[in-house]
């Protein structure tokens, strides 16, 4: 009898040891295949990337050989073409979510951790500038970075050396980054998202910028409160808001310490910022009413605001910046592009201070 169970206890070890080392294998099979298809993945990408810019001089030399085309059938023609191409280069990503969702729980998330691994590089006069692509909207984000606000970046290379930049309204960092890839500026840049603010430190780090930027997950308003930020943290690189959006429901609330500019330059004795950058949608005339006494300071040279010129809620600004002293010296646009057409959608307002 003590031998039947003793061989029962054998059998039953060597089963749960052969179970075991089939599991490894298995897993350690199903790596490597992730990894040869993320290795074609890529070459598709290159390949085709090769193929889109060679198609698209190959169109425009026949379009420039063939001037008796007329030109709207050439914009026509060209549209198409590159209409074809978006999707070809849409192809490889479209067979990869089909191959994902019949891969593993762990092989999922060791595939977004490969691919997060490879970060967005966006060239800029200063340099490559590099950002975490965590999701479609983060990508376009910094992929638009010198086409979407080009006059914002103007304004900020306008900046003199040794100035104090402040971010507010940070999202990802776009602008945060492109300020701190002039090496002669001090930055500061705020973010109240949770969400955004992993994607902005991050990006701060890929590009060496931990110690450099000062990056702080807080809010700014006329008083100093504990505040609930209509988010959501899936939802990277979003724009978010204090107030309630019908347009924009979020199921999730994060609270948020919310400072006046005026008390937090006052409890923490921060350097007074000399350029000022406000994207906060809803509450530009809140943090404008927490600054009186810093807008009040010489050291605040300029401030650009996202605004409205010609409603109601812009003429009222412009008003209350003229009380403060400050005058637009700038309109600077920003743009959007979608099907290949270049469209305005809105301008930022520069305010100088009047001497």
């Amino acid at each position: 009898m003590r031998s039947l169970v003793h061989l029962y206890f054998r059998s039953l070890k060597r089963m749960r040891l052969g179970v075991r080392r089939n599991v490894r294998w298995m897993l350690a099979l199903e790596t490597r295949i992730v990894k040869r298809a993320l290795k074609r993945f890529k070459q598709l990408v290159k390949f085709e990337r090769h193929c889109s810019r060679a198609i698209t001089r190959m169109v425009d030399r026949a379009a420039k050989r063939f001037h008796f085309v007329p030109r709207p059938v050439r914009r026509f023609w060209r549209r198409q073409v590159h209409s074809v191409m978006e999707n070809a280069r849409n192809l490889p990503a479209v067979v990869s979510r089909m191959a994902l969702n019949f891969a593993t729980t762990r092989s999922r998330a060791a595939t977004v951790e490969m691919l997060l691994d490879e970060p967005v590089v966006v060239d800029s006069p200063h340099g490559p500038i590099r950002f975490l692509g965590h999701g479609l909207l983060s990508f376009g984000r910094a992929s638009a970075l010198m086409t979407k606000e080009p006059d914002s970046l103007k304004w900020i290379d306008r900046i003199e050396p040794g100035s104090i930049f402040w971010d507010i309204g940070a999202n990802v960092g776009t602008l945060t980054l492109y300020a701190a890839s002039r090496e002669t500026l001090r930055v500061w840049s705020f973010e109240p998202a949770a969400a955004n603010y992993y994607n902005l430190v991050a990006n701060c780090e890929l590009n060496g910028y931990s110690k450099k930027v000062q990056c702080l997950q807080l809010g700014f308003s006329d008083r100093t409160e504990i505040a609930f930020l209509n988010v959501s943290q899936l939802l990277l690189g979003r724009s978010f808001s204090f107030k309630e959006q019908p347009n924009k429901p979020y199921s999730g609330k994060q609270a948020v310490q919310v400072w006046s500019i005026d008390e937090f330059i006052a409890h923490y004795d921060v350097p007074c910022p000399n350029y000022i950058k406000i994207d906060v949608p809803g509450l530009s005339h809140e943090i404008l009413d927490g600054a009186i006494k810093t807008l009040s300071r010489q050291g605040v040279k300029e401030i650009q605001i996202e605004a409205h010129e010609n409603s109601e809620k812009g003429q009222r600004l412009i008003r209350k910046m003229n009380e403060r002293g400050f005058d637009i010296v700038h309109r600077n646009l920003r743009r959007r592009k979608r099907s290949g057409r270049v469209s305005i959608v809105s301008h930022d307002l520069v305010f100088g201070r009047l001497v």
